[in-house]
């Protein structure tokens, strides 16, 4: 070793050495940075002027970068410092195989997940054109919470690589921390598959016998080729069997038979596909699952058996032995369909909107967000066998969430800002990278985290261990589409199903679908909400917002045969595309069952907080209001239909209402001017602003589809400009200022934070609006014109409005939810406010829904939303062999 502890390379000073090999010496260093343990890999002194070996230890670091697995330690950079070119790596914990096989050998059980793990490691490093070539015990890694790690990929070899190297270099074994240097070379010996024995050209196939030989190392605690001396190894890697009676007696037939496969000496005989024996393992670990551990086993046959014969007559005797003691002796019960409910965390309420309730993978636990009185949104765990779930701390602000493959873990965005990632039964929070306005995610079986950072745009890849995302997607602006949400990986872990946004005129959701290698994309068909692969084959949507099962053919990639219903009534998300329902693999679904909420409208005193009844317009499912000038009428968003939200207008003292979206749209805001003359409001189906005039029913567009999501806020007093808000991928929701005479419209609001909510005063100097730059959504006031700093008026959040005496603002604090102050307008250049004071107050009493929803123009009395009647509490709905629920159409 030539690096001492204490000695500083750059931020990274040393702690203790790890392990030397042919390529490279190892330590432990810690980062001062960034405060974390790192493993810094540094080339022999005596090397570190060889160009070849220089050319080699490049080309080891670009190896690792290319490599993005959750079973790969993960590469931090290539540096140099103090004249010494070293990689940093990811410093894993735990201890090796080889460390684990010193006290004997591994249980099946266990065996099987970690070789799982080796061979999903190797599949993503044999997709990515690499060969490992040094595969070992000694250079796999189990850390203290079972995750399996694959290292050291110095020799490892490029698909088309090797031109110009050393070819002794690329033959010989390298060596890691393991005593005597002697002792190093027999280990590393002893998994060289023959052709890597006898110095030939290698490939993917040297791993797969590699691999077979850890795995049968792990099974008996030996290895599977040894001797006194390196020649007396490769003799019998070349010219001998296995020990195949040393493999435990109950090892099952399948298993041998693999191992078998692996260890194979011709290499065109031995198995071709590293990602054939993680399937095979993947079944025998799910089989061993379903019948408790009773795994046909056998001892190993001798070496001229058709295994594999043995196993196709083993498998019918079985099949027809279930089938018999099925359908003759009539000794099982078909499978029945089950709901059943699964209330919220006691004190909370499940959000419905989003994506905000998920079942496992290995359907035993449900995670859902829930929100206290407060409104924060937090991570719930309920395992499916306990009474109580169990609080995720750290995870406040949290919207959307996704499950890794192994039900382990759980990956959600947080405030707008970040993807992050959680064990499900607790612990620190991890963040993976930055987003700006999330829209779905998928992790696949392989370590890859597929996921939409922002509202609009493409999809990205992002390891599971973080780093910086790889687009995926492309969006074809030309077929207007503005961008790609909610993947949805297909069992094979490469290909995903994905939302396509806008929807199309009819409202309907384009899926398509895609894969990682980011080659041409497929349509599905057009779909009411986003879909999700049940398997075995089996896609799930909605017809009506009720559930939906199509036939979907893997292979040619397309939906067969007509729907057929299984009739669940869902609730309807706020995001375009995304699915409203969750599968787990062993035939169970979690979903909220759809709850129309009726509300009426009561009048309030602002001062008193006392209920003055209410105008006679009938239960609807409200969704907004603004009061006309007048205080007689008022312009109502209602949802009409559950895809469907329109414009009415109605007459508050005879309650009478008339709409004013005539063809089918989706309202999600709207701004009625001062005058009463007109209205704008956004259609999330054509994706543009429109203005109708009240006097005569005409439509103009007022901002075109230009691919962005847009939503109407309000107008100026004079009726020339509109405040629109318009979502940028890189800024998040801006706010225009958009002249009606049809000139370009200014940027007023740009900012790395969402602005919204905003609305001129009534002289038209002044322009509230929203922020979350601070975390919070903060009410501030700027100028009309854009010129001089913001005036912040609360702390902590808050939001509010102008009066329109024109002196005074009102306003709400999230601290003080049932306070309403009010603070004097300055009267300089500069907008400032006086002390606030307490105005009024809004009851918070549990039968209310909102909070202040249309304020009259003497300020005095506001309109506010109530319950029609009673609601139960929102609670999840769990189905299980939900397939045994099908009906005909």
């Amino acid at each position: 070793m030539t690096l001492t502890a204490g000695t500083k390379l750059g931020p990274y000073e040393i702690v203790a050495p790890l392990g030397a090999g042919g390529m490279g010496e190892v330590y432990r260093a810690r980062d001062a940075r960034l405060g974390r343990d790192v493993a810094i890999k540094a080339l022999p002194a005596a090397f570190a002027q060889d160009p070849e070996r220089l050319a080699r230890f490049e080309r080891e670091a670009r190896l690792l970068a290319s490599l993005h697995h959750a079973n790969i330690a993960v590469l931090h950079g290539l540096e140099e410092a103090a004249g010494r070119r070293f990689i940093v790596m990811e410093c894993v914990e735990g201890e090796s195989i080889a460390q684990r096989l010193e006290r004997g050998p591994i249980p099946l059980g266990e065996t099987l997940e970690i070789a799982r793990a080796i061979a999903a490691a190797l599949e993503a490093a044999h997709e990515g054109g690499i060969v490992h070539r040094d595969l070992k015990p000694g250079n796999v890694m189990v850390t203290p919470n079972g995750d399996v790690k694959v290292l050291d990929f110095g020799l490892a070899k490029g698909g088309a690589s090797g031109v110009g190297s050393d070819p002794d270099l690329s033959a010989s074994p390298t060596m890691t921390y393991a005593g005597t240097v002697a002792g190093v070379i027999l280990g590393t010996a002893a998994y060289m598959s023959p052709e890597q024995a006898r110095g030939k050209s290698v490939d993917r196939r040297t791993d797969i016998w590699s691999f077979g030989c850890v795995f049968f190392e792990c099974l008996t605690g030996r290895k599977t080729f040894s001797g006194e001396t390196v020649s007396d190894i490769v003799a019998r890697i070349l010219q001998t069997e296995p020990d195949w009676d040393t493999l435990p007696t109950k090892t099952p037939e399948r298993v041998v038979a693999l191992l078998r496969r692996c260890l194979e000496k011709d290499a065109k005989r031995r198995l071709r596909d590293i990602g054939e024996a993680r399937i095979e393992i993947e079944d025998l670990i799910a089989t061993r699952s379903s019948a408790s551990g009773r795994v046909p086993v056998a001892k190993a046959a001798p070496r001229h058996s058709l295994p594999w014969v043995a196993i196709a007559v083993t498998a019918l005797v079985v099949a027809l032995a279930t089938w018999f003691g099925a359908k003759v002796m009539n000794r099982s019960a078909p499978e029945v369909a089950m709901r059943f409910e699964v209330a919220a965390p006691k004190g909370q309420q499940i959000v419905v909107d989003g994506l905000s309730l998920r079942i496992s993978p290995d359907g035993r636990s449900l995670a859902m967000i829930a929100a206290d009185s407060a409104g924060t949104p937090v991570l719930w765990v309920r395992s499916l066998d306990a009474l109580t779930p169990k609080r995720l701390p750290g995870t406040e602000g949290v919207y959307e969430l996704f499950w890794s493959y192994d039900s382990r873990s759980i990956a959600f965005f947080q405030n707008d800002q970040y993807l992050m990632k959680v064990a499900a039964d607790g612990g620190t929070p991890v963040r993976l990278c930055e987003t700006k306005s999330g829209r779905g995610g998928a992790w696949s079986r392989d370590g890859v985290i597929l996921f939409a950072p922002y509202s609009n745009g493409p999809l990205y890849r992002v390891s599971a261990n973080g780093g910086t995302p790889v687009q995926v997607t492309h969006p074809d602006s030309g077929y207007g589409e503005n961008g790609h949400r909610f993947p949805e990986f297909l069992p094979d872990g490469k290909h995903f199903f994905f939302s396509v946004v806008p929807p199309g005129a009819d409202g309907k959701q384009e899926v398509r679908v895609g894969s990682l290698d980011g080659g041409p994309t497929k349509l599905v068909g057009r779909f009411e909400t986003g879909v999700i692969h049940a398997e075995p084959d089996w896609l799930l949507s909605t017809r009506d917002l009720s559930l939906i099962a199509m036939r979907f053919d893997a292979r040619a990639l397309k939906v067969v045969g007509e729907p057929v219903v299984i009739g669940d009534a869902l609730t309807g998300t706020q995001y375009l595309g995304s699915p409203v329902v969750s599968a787990s693999r062993d035939g169970s679904l979690a979903f909220l069952s759809r709850q129309d909420v009726l509300t009426r409208y009561r009048w309030y005193d602002v001062v008193t907080g006392r209920d003055e009844g209410g105008p006679p317009l009938p239960p609807a499912v409200n969704l907004g209001v603004e009061l006309t000038s007048d205080d007689h009428h008022a312009m109502l968003q209602v949802s009409t239909e559950p895809t469907r939200t329109d414009l009415v207008m109605a007459d508050l003292d005879r309650g009478v209402t008339t709409r004013i979206t005539q063809t089918p749209t989706n309202v999600s805001s709207a701004a009625l001017a001062w005058d009463a003359s007109k209205v704008a409001y956004d259609d999330e189906i054509t994706n543009t602003i429109n203005v109708r005039s009240l006097a005569d029913g005409s439509v103009r567009t007022l901002l075109p589809n230009d691919h962005a999501f847009k939503r109407a806020l309000g107008w100026s007093p004079d009726g020339r400009a509109l405040l629109v808000s318009r979502l940028d991928p890189a800024t998040k929701w801006d706010v225009l200022v958009v002249p009606v005479d049809g000139s370009a419209p200014r940027t007023l609001l740009h900012g790395v934070a969402n602005e919204g909510s905003a609305n001129y005063s009534v002289d038209g100097r002044w322009i509230k609006y929203t922020t979350d730059e601070s975390g919070a959504n903060e009410l501030c006031v700027i100028a009309a014109s854009g010129q001089g700093l913001p005036y912040q008026v609360t702390i902590g959040g808050g939001n509010g409005g102008f009066c329109r005496d024109g002196r005074h603002l009102l306003w709400t604090t999230s601290k003080n939810p049932g306070d309403v102050m009010i603070a004097d307008i300055g009267s300089g250049e500069s907008f400032t406010l006086g002390p606030p004071r307490l105005f009024g107050h809004v009851p918070q009493d549990a039968g209310t829904y909102s909070g202040i929803i249309g304020i009259t123009h003497d300020d005095n009395r506001f309109l506010r939303l109530v319950l029609a009647e009673k609601t139960p509490d929102q609670s999840a709905t769990v189905l299980t062999h939900w397939r045994s629920a099908i009906r005909k159409n």
